[in-house]
């Protein structure tokens, strides 16, 4: 039987909790009977992107025009064709355009995921994602949140919303001994404890509020030096830079950008801290659980969702810093208790979060299956 050529439409592959989704799916389905396509809408392949290209069938980069590209996407419609795409999944940042695309290239059927949004949109912004929904065979949200935002509020018909929860390779994200060399390139004190996160660097994920804390309980907090590493790339790198120098932890800080080696990266923290402005289903969240590291989580998006009943006293307020100040201190004073976190949040990843189960779930969706 031919294999089911699926092309993935992205705005880009650079680095992100979706772009990992998207590489975690190539791999997963490498050799299997779906050939895996991507497009990419940024105008370069990403360093995401360049490590999944030997799992493609394809992978094409455009361009498309400003503006213009709204009514004809011209580019992201040869790039498809090009892909002979049977089933054409589309993701955050390229729903509109990219479905115009598919239905132009005679792709019967369009799959779009909603990974999260930042805020409530502009009822100019859900009119067109209206528009494109109708455009769309199965929209998926990563959350009950999102299923829930996507019927009521953007008005996307009920029967074509279905949750599917992001997952993660809970083999390769697992418990494991600290990276010497890693913490070695880290140049931070030996005894140090690491708080931090895997992330863009950018307003919305607000890490401002991490290393304020940080520099506080360096002050007043625990016994041992408190650093915080957070791997990502963004817009506010030099703010954040700035910030931890004016409050004189410039030495415990460190920002080395994006890493492929997410799984070492999660080990050599002792506490996973995600404290943004907003989230949907944070893929760096799980897999920080699964690797069996203790988090503490604004109450934004699917943070709680995530973590589950049994880590309930790690989710601290929306925008509360005093409480995620507090809750960071208490949870490093313990080495046990950040230890049985640990052990709770990988079996939540276990029991609900496997990237078997939301692969599945969209096989499903692209046979056409209930």
């Amino acid at each position: 039987m031919d294999p089911l050529r699926v092309t993935h439409v992205v705005f880009d592959l650079d680095g992100g909790g979706l772009e990992s989704l998207v590489a975690a799916m190539a791999r997963r389905l490498h050799g299997s009977s779906v050939e895996m396509s991507v497009v990419s809408l940024s105008g370069r392949a990403g360093r995401v992107g360049e490590a999944i290209r030997p799992l493609l069938s394809h992978f094409e980069v455009v361009r498309p025009a400003r503006g213009v590209s709204m009514l004809l996407p011209w580019s992201v419609l040869t790039a498809i064709r090009r892909t002979r795409a049977e089933v054409v999944h589309l993701h955050s940042g390229a729903w509109f355009k990219g479905a115009l695309a598919a239905r132009l290239a005679g792709v019967r059927r369009v799959i779009y995921t909603e990974h999260g949004r930042e805020h409530d949109d502009p009822p100019s912004a859900r009119r067109l994602d209206r528009l494109a929904s109708r455009m769309t065979t199965n929209v998926v949200a990563v959350s009950g949140r999102l299923v829930r935002y996507m019927s009521d509020v953007v008005g996307v018909e009920a029967r074509k919303v279905r949750l599917i929860a992001n997952g993660v390779d809970a083999d390769t994200f697992a418990p494991g001994t600290h990276s010497a060399a890693l913490r070695t390139s880290l140049d931070l004190p030996p005894n140090a404890l690491i708080v931090g996160s895997i992330g863009r660097l950018e307003p919305v994920k607000a890490y401002d509020r991490l290393i304020r804390a940080v520099a506080a309980l360096n002050v007043t907090g625990v016994t041992r030096p408190v650093a915080c590493v957070i791997w990502g790339e963004g817009s506010e790198r030099a703010a954040l830079t700035a910030l931890a120098e004016s409050l004189g932890a410039g030495h415990l800080v460190r920002l080395p950008g994006w890493t492929l080696a997410g799984a070492e990266a999660h080990r050599t923290l002792d506490l996973f801290v995600l404290c943004s402005r907003s989230e949907g289903a944070s893929v760096s969240l799980m897999e920080s659980l699964a690797s069996g590291v203790a988090p503490v989580v604004m109450d934004v998006g699917a943070n709680a969702e995530l973590v589950g009943p049994a880590l309930t006293g790690q989710v601290v307020p929306d925008g509360d810093e005093a409480a995620l100040r507090h809750v960071i201190g208490r949870t490093l004073s313990d080495d046990e208790e950040r230890r049985r976190l640990g052990l709770a949040g990988r079996a939540q990843v276990a029991a609900r979060y496997s990237l078997a189960a939301m692969v599945a779930g969209y096989l499903r969706i692209y046979r056409g299956e209930p």
